[in-house]
């Protein structure tokens, strides 16, 4: 059941992800051929009055939204900084979910008490700078007195999250974790804080100025924007293939740092 919910949650995040950059791209008036959930076979779905195609597929580990490739209605056309607004949609729509998320937490379930260090900290991620009037005196690991700090918790352990190489078995065993509580409201609280930590790692990691992220997209719409659409063509090519040998890299050390983890010491 924690795994279920657990990959419920990380494909609501991708949803809020793909969504920032659904919204955007149509406000500047590009078609939108698909707005698909997951990866390989299509198993559901529907067609919307304006001719998008909605899926959800079969391996729930990403998504995608799919413009029309060329030509008018496709994200070519535009200048590069409605460009850029596209492709920044998807991690500020990540940040804005983890901040309403974190302000809900801390508002309204003021003092509940919640199993969450106590199950971050196997995982490696940074020691929250909570002073110790904050923290619950009992048999669990945190209390939320001050909202702000929630906030400040999130986005440092967050961001641990891939400076950790956290990759996706790790982070199915940390969701899970997070859920595996004494009580349902602990483990709705665990879930809720499992959310906003994602969303604040897959907007920081999506940040990252390199293709075919986000950031890489953005950073050479601001290179058209500064040097000129010739001379951002010249460089394209170079750039993307770079920033394809670093992902790589980066997911064969990911992955092999969750097998790393998995062997018995």
């Amino acid at each position: 059941m924690g795994l279920i919910i657990t990959l419920l949650v990380f494909t609501a995040i991708i949803f809020v992800h793909e969504l920032g950059h659904f919204l955007v791209m149509r406000r500047c008036g590009v078609i939108i051929e698909e707005f698909s959930i997951g990866f390989g076979p299509r198993f559901a779905g529907f067609v919307d009055r304006r001719g998008t195609v909605w899926s959800l597929r079969l391996i729930p580990l990403g998504g995608y939204v799919k413009p029309r490739a060329d030509g008018e209605g496709s994200l070519g056309p535009l200048p590069p900084g409605k460009r850029f607004l596209c492709f920044m949609a998807g991690m500020f729509m990540n940040a804005i979910a983890a901040f309403v998320t974190l302000l809900i937490m801390g508002y309204v379930f003021h003092r509940v008490p919640l199993v969450i260090w106590d199950y971050l900290k196997p995982l490696g991620l940074p020691t929250p700078l909570m002073p110790a009037a904050t923290a619950f005196a009992g048999s669990f690991g945190l209390w939320f007195a001050t909202p702000p700090l929630v906030v400040y918790q999130a986005v440092v352990n967050g961001l641990g999250l891939f400076t950790n190489s956290a990759g996706p078995i790790g982070i199915v065993q940390m969701g899970m974790q997070m859920g595996a509580a004494p009580t349902v409201g602990q483990a709705v609280m665990g879930y809720a804080f499992f959310f906003a930590l994602m969303n604040t790692a897959v907007a920081g990691f999506n940040l990252l100025p390199i293709y075919p992220l986000d950031g890489g997209h953005s950073l050479e719409c601001i290179c058209e924007k500064l040097l000129g659409k010739a001379r951002t063509d010249r460089l394209r090519p170079a750039f993307r293939l770079v920033g394809a040998a670093i992902m790589i890299l980066l997911v064969i050390g990911v992955f092999a740092s969750d097998i790393i983890k998995l062997i018995p010491h």
